[in-house]
């Protein structure tokens, strides 16, 4: 390893120590581009490339996706490393093995590692004329470049690569992947990927490469007609679920399925929300595809996987005296799915909402849905630079009566309110961010397990 300037890297030794300068890295902010991470990579001798992974992107749905691929796989025998964002409560939640979080070692090997690379590229870089940015590394560069070094290290048979943000220049997009996924494309971070859906399709199906193999669970004509031309440009197969991919619901959570090449009758899945019978679906369109290319699972891996795959802060049910429940809905697309599970799905005398919501994201249109169920709302504010002001959040909503609403900065604190608050036959929702939602859930369990 190479010697580090710590006039430069500051010396840094313990766990905490390492995710503190880890977390500073977000002052760096969210920087779209792949010159940093390509840069990284080939000073690393490009491990990325040594990596059998499958891509999944899109506005909602693509962390479950993800999960349901990983354990279905996990559940054939496979060593399968999945790679996702945001964590709920600890960092080392972003990179799994088979179920498993990185280890806190791990992290502060890989660490010092990457730093001491970033110093020797730096260094190199500056004898040229046209030096790369790698000493101000974003954190989710830092990260996803820590999750394909640890991905190689342990040598899994598949890396399935959650993107970040976007698509095309998200710092995913450096691999090379078996299929990828785009799940559906709706209203997000407007500032980086665009104002219109037809610019947020484009930077998603970045991810689409040459002679690759795209699934996706995008209904819009006009977005399908993008995607579509996109693969044909790349000479790229495109399978659809509602066409390619069929399924029949039996039941809230039991459904038969139809696929490219395969049939399986009364699949279940254990998680809330009609739509995760969807992403069950497009995740085994990603077995049939990765079947084909040698990656074979037996229909007991399917079933068991899809039933035992959780994911935790979407639709979760943490409480039953008062119910709670933690859903992490993030935008308008989200917030009207969870609008749609809590008229279906719940019963409940009165509705108690707690919301916090990135200050990055369509404030005004998700609260003008949400607001007007709750019988009473707390808004809040996670402890994340990115998070809104509660009182932005009262403003954005329009006019909420004075009894209806209060202010209370702590999300935790806020979710004792509520419970304190609330009779046992009401629903607590906690929403607007996986951020608020992973600090509620630190008041139920102790980790995050899926």
């Amino acid at each position: 390893m190479s010697s580090i300037n710590h006039a430069v890297f500051p010396s840094i030794e313990s766990y905490q120590d390492i995710i503190a300068y880890l977390f500073g890295l977000q002052r760096f902010g969210i920087k779209l581009g792949l010159e940093n991470m390509t840069r990284m990579l080939q000073a690393f001798d490009n491990p990325h490339q040594k990596l059998n992974t499958v891509h999944i992107a899109g506005s909602n749905g693509k962390g479950s996706v993800a999960a349901f691929v990983a354990k279905i796989f996990q559940k054939s025998g496979y060593r399968v490393g999945l790679y996702t964002s945001p964590h709920l409560s600890e960092f080392s939640e972003r990179i799994r093995i088979n179920g498993q979080p990185v280890t806190s070692d791990a992290v502060v090997s890989l660490t010092h590692l990457i730093r001491a690379k970033q110093y020797e590229v730096a260094k190199k870089d500056s004898t040229i004329d046209t030096p790369t940015s790698v000493m101000n590394m974003t954190f989710f560069e830092f990260a996803t470049l820590m999750a394909f070094l640890y991905f190689f290290q342990k040598k899994v048979d598949l890396a399935v690569v959650e993107v970040g943000m976007g698509g095309r220049l998200d710092a995913t997009n450096v691999i090379r992947p078996l299929v990828s996924v785009i799940t559906t494309i709706a209203q997000e971070h407007q500032q980086y990927l665009g104002n219109t859906l037809e610019e947020i399709c484009r930077e998603k199906a970045g991810i689409i490469k040459s002679g690759g193999v795209l699934i996706t669970g995008v209904t819009q004509p006009r977005m399908l007609s993008k995607l579509r031309f996109r693969c044909r440009e790349m000479g790229s197969l495109l399978y659809r679920v509602g066409k390619d991919i069929r399924i029949k619901k039996n039941c809230q959570e039991v459904f038969d399925y139809q696929g490219i090449f395969n049939t399986y009758q009364g699949l279940r899945i254990n998680v809330l929300g009609e739509y995760q019978i969807i992403n069950a679906a497009m995740a085994l369109g990603v077995t049939e595809i990765l079947g084909q290319k040698g990656y074979l699972v037996d229909t007991w891996s399917i079933c068991e996987g899809l039933k035992q795959m959780r994911w935790p802060g979407r639709l979760e049910l943490v409480n039953l005296s008062p119910k709670i429940l933690l859903d992490g809905a993030h935008n308008l697309a989200a917030i009207e799915k969870l609008i749609k599970a809590l008229i279906r799905d719940f019963s409940y005398r009165k509705l108690i909402l707690v919301i916090g919501i990135m200050k990055d994201k369509s404030i005004r249109p998700i609260l003008k849905r949400i607001v007007p169920l709750g019988h009473h709302i707390f808004f809040t504010r996670p402890k994340i630079e990115r998070a809104a002001l509660p009182f932005t959040l009262l403003k954005s909503a329009g006019y909420v009566s004075s009894g209806k609403v209060e202010i209370i900065e702590d999300v935790k604190q806020a979710v004792r309110k509520a419970m304190a608050r609330a009779k046992n036959d009401d629903l607590i929702c906690v929403t607007g961010s996986l951020f608020t939602v992973g600090e509620a859930r630190e008041l139920f369990f102790s980790r995050v397990e899926i």
